[in-house]
């Protein structure tokens, strides 16, 4: 029998979460404009560093689970040791990252070599962290509680990054002189939020899971080898029908969130003050749904909650395709979207935490981390392809790029909230579809594996 969870790992589980979205916000909101305004490398020189870490990383993805499930446990234990000892190799990789060093191909050779590195040293830790959800929990019910508090504290990193992201690069670039060195500072400062706070998630799982040699010695402790996690895939339907579903998930948020400043600058002609509230009252609207995912779950389990969530988000992002010419409703269906995508960011992260039970019944070895991190596979594969959709809707409407907005055509305004609302829309009803229809493992089926577990491996030990 698992240890019941402490005080602070039920108040302070997704700290970790929380330091690693505010080191995370400042490549995703400030990366390309560090890069064309700051490094002021030229446009293809931008392009190339853009698709060179994003294949980089993308094909690097599959292989952080593999190395923590395929190495011998380490002093600390086998997800723990690695939340130790990883992070603070971030920092320097990080800082390098958003630094102008030498000539144009230099600074962006430096800087590619600094997004390669931290990324391996950051994604590490980070599938640690969240194989630690089916090591915490003692049921499906906990592991959809951990899963919405690390939903929660990275929601509210967004909120706290877009009061303090920019202004705090720029408080640094006038303290140094230097606007490329205030942007090095924040990269650095946040990375160092980071280690913080995975030391802290670290402190407080101390004794729930085992260390060193016990490790090594106990039922599923040993590494696992190359075949056993290809039978963890292969041999798992679950996990299959999921990693389908969640990327188009991933595509519903990228696709979205890329969109939004099309809509403010040729629908709602307004890139200023409305823009800004549509990003604070989207991250609002995402917590609320991250902080009642727990109660929503337990309510109806953790599949037919990502179920509902997807065929509500859909109908919201549909449905609100016929109202989006004006702005206040448009603000309404997008609460409403937000609301759902904060419930499927948590509920869904517990469904993988589901799988990796399933996985461990079926073949018998414990490859949690390698489960638990093919979520980045489809987190990756999403991120290459948004590139398509947005160009092939803005193309099909013959969209230049120096459109004056108060000429926008009828034509341009609809491509525009198709891509913010209705295609979002219909890839969340595919996704929804898929884990209705593929997805069959229920929250009893879950109970039933782990007991059987259980007893399977206090059997051996005895």
């Amino acid at each position: 029998m698992k240890k019941p969870l402490s005080k602070a790992i039920k108040r302070l589980y997704g700290l970790g979460d929380f330091g690693f979205g505010l080191m995370t916000q400042v490549e995703t909101n400030l990366f390309v404009f560090f890069l064309t305004n700051v490094a002021k490398l030229s446009l293809p020189v931008v392009a190339i560093v853009g698709s060179v870490t994003s294949i980089v990383d993308a094909v690097l993805s599959p292989f952080y689970g593999a190395i923590i499930s395929g190495t011998k446990p380490m002093k600390w234990g086998r997800n723990r040791s690695w939340m130790l000892i990883a992070p603070p190799l971030v920092v320097i990789p990080y800082i390098l990252q958003f630094s102008s060093i030498g000539t144009e191909m230099t600074a962006a050779t430096m800087i590619c070599v600094g997004f390669i590195v931290s990324h391996i040293f950051w994604n590490i830790p980070w599938v640690a962290n969240v194989s630690l959800i089916p090591v915490l929990a003692n049921n499906p019910d906990e592991a959809s509680f951990l899963s919405s508090r690390r939903a929660t504290f990275t929601a509210l990193a967004g909120i706290v990054f877009s009061f303090t992201g920019k202004p705090l690069a720029e408080f640094f670039a006038g303290v140094t002189g230097s606007l490329s060195l205030g942007y090095s500072i924040l990269a650095g400062l946040m990375a160092t939020v980071m280690v913080i706070t995975y030391w802290t998630i670290f402190k407080i799982t101390d004794g729930y899971e085992p260390t060193g040699k016990e490790a090594q010695q106990t039922a599923g402790g040993q590494r696992v080898t190359i075949g056993g996690m290809v039978k963890c895939l292969t041999q798992n339907p679950p996990l299959i029908m999921l990693l389908l579903s969640d990327f188009f998930r991933y595509m519903v948020t990228f696709v979205s969130m890329a969109a939004a400043a099309y809509y403010f600058t040729y629908v709602a002609q307004d890139t200023g003050r409305l823009f800004a509230l549509y990003l604070l009252i989207g991250s609002l609207a995402q917590l609320v749904g991250a902080y009642i995912a727990a109660p929503v779950a337990k309510a109806l389990s953790t599949r037919t909650a990502s179920i509902v969530g997807l065929f509500g988000l859909a109908a919201c992002a549909i449905v609100g395709k016929f109202f989006a010419m004006s702005v206040p409703m448009f603000f309404v269906f997008i609460i409403g979207m937000r609301i759902f995508l904060g419930i499927l960011t948590s509920v869904m992260v517990a469904l993988y935490a589901d799988t990796s039970v399933y996985a461990r019944w079926r073949t018998g070895e414990n490859a949690t981390p390698f489960v638990m991190g093919l979520m980045t596979v489809s987190l990756k594969a999403a991120v290459i392809s948004r590139g398509t959709v947005i160009p092939f809707m803005l193309g099909l409407v013959g969209f230049v790029a120096d459109t004056d907005p108060a000429t926008a055509t009828l034509a341009l305004k609809n491509a525009v909230i198709n891509m913010v609302l209705f295609i979002p829309g219909i890839f969340s009803l595919i996704s929804g579809l898929i884990l209705m229809l593929g997805y069959r493992l229920t929250r009893e089926k879950v109970m039933e594996m782990q007991e059987e577990i259980n007893a399977r491996e206090a059997q051996a030990s005895a």
